[in-house]
């Protein structure tokens, strides 16, 4: 019994060291070392408190009594702090720099009036297939296929969508196999493809990507492709990339350079492992059917430049971080009325806007003579805003919406020791970052593609001056 109440002596300011330790450790892996050193300090002396009013002889029952309660209200104060502010931190830094997991969506459809309406129903039957375009992923169905059933897959290649869409049609072939990043460019082939067939199975195709590329990120320079998704599928779906854009990043001078490519820029392809076609003509937005990393090496190679990380933002929950923001102030060069949204007006000049016209702002293009160069600039101009707002103190206080918003709009490649040590290095100093911009341009013809097969397009035919000037500028960007 004696031995109990010494240790009912100690225990209130022993679980109020263990919490202190466990939460310095939680701010060591977050946060810069002068602001450790000073959480140190105040725990230590909290600390040092409580045990002296628990355990000095000089103090009387009544101190004795507080002491505990104070134990008991900073232990649970602590702990508050640590779960709901740095673990969440912690949380939402691992769950966006899981850029190295891709998902591809392959799923089987059929006529809409046909008898099918399980895959089971399929054995024995024929189904059609691209011969070459996205074929990694069409093996990869058919092994599944061909594992559960009895009789092997029998199938039909084509060299184009058209042709394998019109034979399903025609009752030439019972199913077709389709990357669900096609689907538009089946709408395209066929304004009736979505009341026209069904779908009856899919497989989600997970894959690893590596990243070989990293860099010091706060004692060297370093360029992120920027891809911007428009997808409600999760994050790491592979999908269209309408936006396209490069940010140079000199840490060192707090310099951002953004470089704005056009979705319909009329580019040679960098494939791998069997994706695509290498050298094969397409607009850049096909690319992100591939996988970011085709899209990150066809930019590579357009541009000359070697990209350390990637980024994929699903613009649909930009609304959603800017509101998290508080909202951003943006700049228009113009008065107009949003195409996409038309209760949002902007005025000439700086004006201060919420999530919904921030998105409507970064879409807009059919108000602007330039179209879609002139909505690279828009994303561009709403970046600046967002990067400006970050970068403030004043974020600290909608951190959890915030960070809540971060965890559905980014994914990255970039490490998670990569992402703390900008954190902590911008946490440090809290500096201004200067951000500038440029685009590439070029002329708009019609001509057919290979994602597309032999539909023509709109596509943009790259302007070399304008590529080159773009060179030029991350050069600059990234000087010391």
């Amino acid at each position: 019994m004696e031995n109990i109440k010494k240790i009912g002596k100690h225990i209130f300011w022993i679980i109020q060291l263990i919490v202190s330790l466990v939460l310095t450790y939680s701010v060591y892996k977050l946060l810069p070392l002068k602001y450790l050193a000073i959480i140190i300090l105040i725990l230590a002396v909290l600390l040092g408190l409580v045990i002296f009013m628990q355990l000095s002889s000089k103090t009387n029952k009544a101190v004795k009594i507080g002491s505990k309660v104070l134990a008991i209200v900073l232990s649970m104060l602590m702990i508050f702090v640590n779960v709901k502010v740095i673990n969440k931190a912690q949380e939402t830094i691992n769950k966006i720099s899981n850029g190295n997991i891709q998902t591809t969506t392959v799923s089987v459809l059929v006529k809409k009036d046909s008898a099918f309406q399980k895959i089971e129903d399929l054995d024995g039957k024929r189904f059609g297939i691209m011969k070459i375009i996205d074929r990694e992923n069409t093996d990869f169905m058919l092994n599944r296929l061909n594992e559960q059933f009895t009789n092997q897959v029998s199938k039909t290649e084509y060299a184009n969508g058209e042709e394998m869409l019109q034979d399903l049609l025609d009752d030439k072939t019972d199913a077709i196999i389709m990357n669900e990043g096609f689907r538009d460019s089946f709408n395209l082939i066929d304004k009736k493809f979505e009341s026209d067939t069904k779908v009856i199975y899919t497989l989600d195709k997970q894959k690893t990507i590596e990243n070989l590329k990293s860099a010091s990120v706060t004692k060297e320079s370093f360029i992120v492709y920027i891809s911007g998704i428009d997808t409600t599928g999760p994050i790491t779906t592979t999908s269209r990339s309408d936006v396209n854009m490069l940010m140079a990043v000199n840490p060192v001078k707090k310099k951002i350079g953004l470089v704005f490519i056009p979705r319909d820029y009329y580019v040679p392809l960098q494939c791998h492992d069997g994706v695509c076609e290498t050298g094969a003509m397409d607009k850049l937005t096909h690319a992100g059917l591939y996988g970011v990393e085709v899209s990150q090496a066809t930019i590579e190679n357009i541009l000359g430049v070697d990209i350390n990380y990637n980024i994929r933002i699903n613009f649909d929950t930009v609304k959603t971080m800017v509101d998290a923001l508080g909202g951003v102030d943006i700049y228009s060069d113009k008065d107009l009325t949003a195409y996409t949204d038309s209760s949002c007006h902007f005025t000439e000049g700086k004006q201060h806007v919420g999530g919904k016209c921030a998105l409507a702002f970064a879409r807009e293009r059919y108000s602007y003579e330039a179209g879609d160069r002139h909505r690279g600039e828009n994303q561009q101009e709403v970046i600046r805003a967002m990067v400006k707002k970050l970068t403030t103190t004043n974020i600290i206080k909608n951190y959890e919406s915030i960070l809540n918003a971060v965890q559905g709009m980014f994914q990255t490649n970039m490490k998670t020791d990569e992402i703390t040590a900008l954190i902590q290095m911008q946490i440090n100093d809290m500096s201004k970052w200067d951000v500038q911009s440029t685009l590439v341009d070029g002329t708009g013809d019609m001509v057919p593609t290979y994602s597309y097969g032999s539909t023509p397009l709109y596509v943009m035919k790259p302007n070399q001056s304008t590529i080159d000037e773009a060179k030029e500028f991350i050069i600059n960007t990234e000087e010391k």
